[in-house]
């Protein structure tokens, strides 16, 4: 499998430590030239601030790393503030729990070494925008394909060597030119070596930095090299992203989070939508952790029991030059009576692109409003025993919490968040797409 482990720090918590304007929105657009161009399975991305202390990610990546496989390819892109201690000769990521003054509370990258050293992953290879990044090499070399692809490698890509690197205006410079040449490469397999050169040649003499490339000290290199192997159909506009739910780790969850990310394409503005998305992620996700932290104790206790479950996927219902309609479940049982069931959904219009709601797609002039559509609709088409309870929540007062979806068949309208547990199975009313008029 190839994976992205992508991790980007704008912000601090110490007031001594700068924040940075565009480590995420570097991250975000390289994770979009990779899924969309190259061959990865899966992404991983830890931005918010909980996401990147230096405990959550000495946790994240030493599981990830140590249970990897054997045909794992592994990138993983780092990008906020370095360190470099001159009298151990170390470099460290400065995390966002972080103190200036307090070398302890700072990741030191040799312990991430350690983690690629002891990996069954075939190749691990890490870019990384930060500043003394450059500490961490032994001098490169060179190979064929067919010598380089079998054997195990682990190499690093830096913005610069044992110097201050610039964070830039809207981008940094390094992330600029990585972008470049992953955009204008058209070898089917580009190797990082040859990805590492074109950068160094590309990038912009007048900066104060040079990038730097190479083999990583006692990692478990064995002189193969990480290829970037572009897709045979690079029209893929979907990949899943997946969010760690970070909750105390004493309770026993069996945990399936995955959102959908979209990569640059021809119908819309994907970063104005991933920003909607990935907010509707985490916002399911603070309900999680509001729900265990809450009683935590008998969170611990009870899942011992019986192991807690939650389950996050996605559909996507349109997507056309149009409309982008898509719904995310949420499958869950934490100690209850009984497990819960829900559906969100996101709908966006294009040209301009704009999330829309049942007012502003519906037109239902001929019914005087929307109400009055609504109750129609379900007299029509909702189950005998569900007529009564859908109608009430059909008023003005609920239908602007009502979650929809369309697609070429059906339009389809969610009450299942409202209805109370024994209404449940009544949560869906599925009208034929020929009922609805649309107004855009």
């Amino acid at each position: 499998m190839n994976k992205i482990i992508a991790i980007a720090i704008d912000e601090y918590s110490d007031p001594a430590i700068d924040n940075l304007k565009n480590c995420s929105n570097d991250i975000n657009l390289l994770i979009d030239i990779l899924s969309n161009s190259y061959q990865f399975d899966s992404i991983e991305l830890f931005t918010k601030p909980e996401q990147t202390t230096l405990t959550f990610l000495y946790d994240e990546l030493y599981n990830e790393f140590i249970n990897s496989l054997a045909t794992d390819n592994i990138l993983l892109l780092f990008a906020g503030h370095g360190e470099f201690n001159s009298k151990l000769g170390a470099s460290y990521w400065i995390c966002s729990d972080s103190t200036k003054l307090n070398v302890t509370s700072w990741f030191n990258v040799e312990d991430l070494l350690k983690f690629f050293n002891a990996s069954p992953a075939k190749h691990i290879a890490l870019i990384s925008d930060s500043c003394f990044s450059g500490a961490i090499f032994e001098l490169n070399r060179g190979g064929g394909i067919l010598a380089l692809d079998g054997k195990n490698s682990r190499q690093a890509l830096t913005s610069g060597g044992i110097e201050k690197v610039s964070d830039g205006h809207q981008n940094s410079p390094f992330n600029a030119t990585l972008v470049k040449v992953l955009n204008d490469n058209t070898l089917n397999q580009l190797s990082f070596n040859q990805l590492s050169e074109n950068i160094i040649i590309e990038f912009n003499q007048s900066q104060k930095q040079t990038p730097a490339y190479g083999s990583l000290i006692n990692s478990g290199d064995n002189g193969g090299t990480f290829f970037f192997k572009l897709k045979e159909d690079n029209a893929n506009i979907i990949k899943s992203l997946q969010i760690p739910l970070e909750v105390n780790q004493d309770v026993n969850i069996d945990c399936t989070f995955e959102i959908p990310f979209f990569n640059e394409n021809k119908y819309f503005k994907n970063n104005y939508i991933n920003t909607f998305v990935q907010q509707l992620g985490y916002s399911i996700i603070n309900d999680i952790r509001v729900l265990v932290a809450h009683e935590e104790s008998y969170s611990i206790s009870r899942s011992d029991e019986m192991e807690f479950h939650l389950e996050v996927e996605y559909s996507i219902h349109t997507l056309d030059d149009k409309f982008l309609s898509i719904t995310i479940s949420r499958s869950e049982y934490f100690g209850g009576v009984h497990p819960n069931h829900y559906i969100y959904s996101i709908n966006f219009a294009f040209k301009p692109e704009r999330k829309i709601s049942l007012y502003d797609i519906l037109d239902c002039s001929e019914f005087s409003n929307l109400e009055n559509f609504l109750v129609t609709m379900v007299e029509q088409y909702g189950g005998k025993e569900c007529k009564d309870i859908l109608k009430e929540y059909s008023i003005y007062s609920y239908s602007s919490k009502l979650d929809f979806s369309f697609n070429d068949k059906a339009f389809t309208i969610y009450y299942i968040n409202l209805l109370p547990h024994a209404f449940k199975s009544c949560g869906i009313l599925e009208i034929p797409i020929s009922e609805i008029k649309f107004k855009i």
